[in-house]
Order: C-alpha cells, then structure tokens, then sequence
C-alpha cells in the first residue's frame, strides 16, 4: 500500500474547511510564535501574546462547532463528531492553561521563546490523535505531540537535571513508538487494515487470528502503557517530572496524558475488548493487572516522598490505575467510557492547578520542593495555601470538589459492570493517598516555618493559571450535572 492509497488526497468542502478551523489556527498560531519569539529584547513576550491569541481564537471557534455537522477526512482516517470535538475543546483548554502558566516562568527558568509554539505544536498533534482511529496516522499524531514534549522537557539548559529528564524520556519514548509502530505493521500484515473499526469487523468474523495479530497488539499495548504511566512502564516518570520545568511537568500530566489515555481507549475498545476471540483475555487480565499495580505501586510508594513533584508522580502512576480500571469496565458499561473522559478532565484541572503552585514558591533551576520547604506557607500565603488544599483535596477525592465527581462516577460505573475486585482495590488505595495529601495540607497550616522555607516568586501567569484551575475544580465540584449530561448527550 502507497501514501495515497493510506490517506487518499480530496478536496474540502466548506464545511469540512470550518470544522478544521480550530486546528488550522492553532498550526498557524505555532508557526508565529516561533516567529514573534526571534526578536532579541522582547521575544518572549511576542511568543506568549502570539500564542496566547491563537489559542483563544481556536477555543472559541472549538466551541462555537460543538454542534455541527460530523465530517470525516481522508477516507475515514479523521472524524470530528461532537464528542471528538468536545475532546480537542478540552485539550486546548489546558493547552491555554499551559501557556499562561508558562508566562512568567520562562523568564526565571532561562526557557527560550520557542517554548509557546512548541506547546501549539504539540496540541495540534494531540487534536489529530483523539481525532483519528487509523492507527498508522495515531503514530504520526503520536510523534507530532512527543517530538515537542521531549525538547519541551530538556529546555532547562543550565539544569543538569532538565537535561537527564529531556535524554530519559527521549530514549525511552523513542522506544516505544518503535513498538507502537512496529506492532502496528504487525496488526496491518494480520488483519489487512490500519483502521480500527475495520480491524474490530475482521476480529468479530473470526475467532482465531494469527499469531502475529497478538505480538502486534502486544507491541501497541505496551507502547501505550508506557505513554500513559502505567506500572510496570512507569520507571520514566519520577524522573521526568522532577527534571523538567515545572510548568512543563504541568502540561504533561494534563494534556499529554489525556491525550493518551484517549488513544489508549479507542484502541482498547476496538482491538481487545472483543468477545468472539478468546485469546484476548489475555490481554484484558493484563490491563487489570497492571490496574492493580498502578494504584497499589503509586500509592504506597508516594507515602516515602518527600519532594512534592515526585510524590505527585507516584500519585499520577496511582490515577493512571484508577483510569485503567476505567478503561476495564468499558467492557461490560458504556458508562465507563464517559466517566473515563470526566475524570481525565476534573484530574488534569487539579493537576494544572498543584503545579502552578508548586512553581511558586520554586527557586530556580531547583530539582524539586521539599516538603519542609513549605511548612508554614499557608499561614503566610493564606490565599495560595488554599487553592493548593483544594487542588490537593480534589486528587485525594473529597467532597465539594472535581475530583470527588470523577472518582465517585468512575468508581459506581466500574461497581455498574462487575469489576468489584478492582473497585475494592481502588477504594482501599484512595484511603492510603489521603494520608499523602493531607500531609502537605499539615505541613502547609500547621508546621512552623524554618530559615529554609520556600520563598514566594512573583509570577503572574503562575498565578492566573492556578486560579483557573482552581475556579474550574471547585464549579464542576459543586455543580457537576450540566457537564455530566453534556457528556452523556455527545457519547450517544
């Protein structure tokens, strides 16, 4: 098969035109900032207003096409539906969190300029993503977004520790595209499509498929479960979250992984989730495995940390076991699939939040904050101590915030398809990363400070972003239907 046999070249129609929109502006919207951020004295402001702007303008037209007409483009490779396009809304939504909270911090930690359009570069590989199920285009979609991601992660030039994080996740990434790719030539050579619906149609028709087709699916789950955090692919993690600024750790934690828990679940969904092959529960024992593990490994190992960014890596392996438990029970609710996309939202709002705190009350070019670093902080910043105990409590999963909503609708819709074991599990993990959370809220209000207490950086996009993030925590915490029923209405 040529390149235009796989995406065949058409003509777009007005309306196929409008519906690309958001997409196109954010491309554009890249490309001047890259532009804007040449200039020598005021590059970085250029970059952020360029990006910023861009941004803006692609959120409201997102919103504004909600509702029109689905279109799909190169035979069916990219579909954009209301629930696809709620989902790229969402994406570009913490792609603007990232760049507000960006601005500021690249001044103090030496980032370059090229950091605005490389965020706008890597959200437009997430838009195409979660809007494909051609998997030969997810990888292309797939190395769009990492390509970015990894210069974004070893941008901190003067940090030995950035550059460690940026090689890290390069190796290791560049490892598992490979098998995301290569798995995927296997899957095409056995089944004779790239196109998930067309591979699940071929799976239903029969009930042994080669040995090839399993290594190849072997290939692409692994791939992904590395992309996602999940134990036992999560060893980048830690170190990455620690090495790379902290508002880049902020925009990985959110868009990247929603982006890929999306892809992760279509293919799910699609390729392993299917009854009339029975070889393929194995594949599903494995996802439930590794469910387990995350929220077990996440969670009792976040207890022994005490640098703040690293225990909220060991708390994202943790949600990254919740979400596959998600992802589990799509097999037997469809429910699960709309309480999934819910929680990824309400834990990256919470994640997008705690970091912007976090980078605060950093010093520059600093590894990671020490938890005695911030006793007695929310005593002297009553108003920042507060949103972090909201953030904080959200991801713990407490009542009146977004996290509850979404832990609670994952938790009842997994109970819904009879996955009780992993519930148990989660419920008995949930208790144990109370006890982490509160224990920064302790050290916030209730520990005196020391000469080594953290000390607060003016950053002003750190700070609009945290109030965002915590606005839009505590709306969907305390009125959580509308948006509830929003999903529900576009997954029909």
């Amino acid at each position: 098969m040529d390149l235009n046999s796989a995406f065949p070249l058409v003509a777009l129609t007005q309306s196929e035109v409008l519906n690309l929109l958001p997409l196109f502006t954010i491309s554009f919207g890249a490309l001047f900032s890259l532009l804007a951020g040449t200039n020598k004295t005021k590059g970085r402001g250029y970059a952020f207003i360029m990006a910023f702007s861009f941004i803006v303008l692609a959120v409201i037209q997102g919103g504004y096409l909600i509702f029109s007409s689905d279109i799909t483009l190169l035979g069916g490779t990219l579909t954009f539906s209301p629930f696809t396009k709620t989902l790229n809304l969402m994406i570009m939504f913490f792609a603007l969190i990232g760049v507000v909270l960006t601005y500021g911090q690249d001044l103090k930690e030496g980032l370059l300029s090229e950091i605005y359009a490389l965020i706008l570069f890597a959200t437009a590989g997430m838009i195409l993503m979660v809007s494909t199920t051609h998997l030969l285009f997810m990888f292309i979609a797939l190395e769009i977004m990492s390509l970015a991601v990894y210069v974004m992660v070893a941008m901190r030039r003067n940090s030995q520790f950035s550059a460690e994080a940026g090689l890290k996740y390069f190796i290791l990434g560049g490892v598992a595209s490979a098998l995301f790719l290569y798995g995927t030539s296997l899957v095409f050579g056995a089944l004779g499509s790239f196109e998930l619906s067309n591979l699940e149609l071929a799976l239903r028709s029969t009930s042994q498929p080669s040995f090839i087709f399993f290594v190849g699916l072997g290939l692409i789950l692994v791939a992904m479960l590395f992309k996602v955090g999940a134990f036992p692919f999560h060893g980048w993690l830690p170190d990455v979250y620690q090495g790379a600024a902290t508002n880049v750790t902020a925009f990985m934690g959110a868009a990247v992984k929603f982006t890929a828990f999306i892809a992760l679940a279509k293919i799910a969904q699609n390729l392993i989730f299917i009854e009339t092959v029975p070889n393929l529960k194995w594949f599903q024992v494995f996802i439930w495995l590794s469910a387990a593990a995350s929220m077990i490994y996440g969670n009792f190992v976040a207890i022994s940390q005490n640098e703040i960014k690293r225990m909220l890596s060991f708390s994202t392996i943790a949600h990254t076991g919740y979400l596959l438990l998600g992802l589990y029970a799509m097999n037997q609710s469809e429910e699960s699939g709309q309480s999934l996309v819910l929680y990824l939202f309400f834990y990256a709002l919470s994640n997008l939040g705690a970091f912007a705190i976090i980078s605060l009350f950093e010093e520059k070019n600093q590894k990671d904050l020490h938890i005695e670093q911030i006793a007695g902080l929310g005593m002297k910043h009553p108003v920042l101590g507060t949103l972090f105990t909201i953030f904080l409590l959200s991801m713990a999963g407490i009542p009146l915030t977004s996290g509850f909503i979404g832990k609670y609708g994952l938790f009842s819709s997994a109970v819904s398809a009879g996955e009780i074991p992993l519930v148990i599990i989660a419920v008995l993990t949930s208790v144990v990363s109370v006890y982490y959370y509160l224990r920064v809220i302790v050290y916030l209000f209730m520990k005196e400070g020391t000469e080594d207490t953290a000390i607060y950086q003016k950053l002003t996009g750190a700070s609009v972003a945290a109030f965002l993030s915590a606005a839009a925590t505590l709306h969907f915490g305390l009125f959580p239907k509308t948006i509830i029923h929003f999903i529900k209405m576009i997954a029909k």
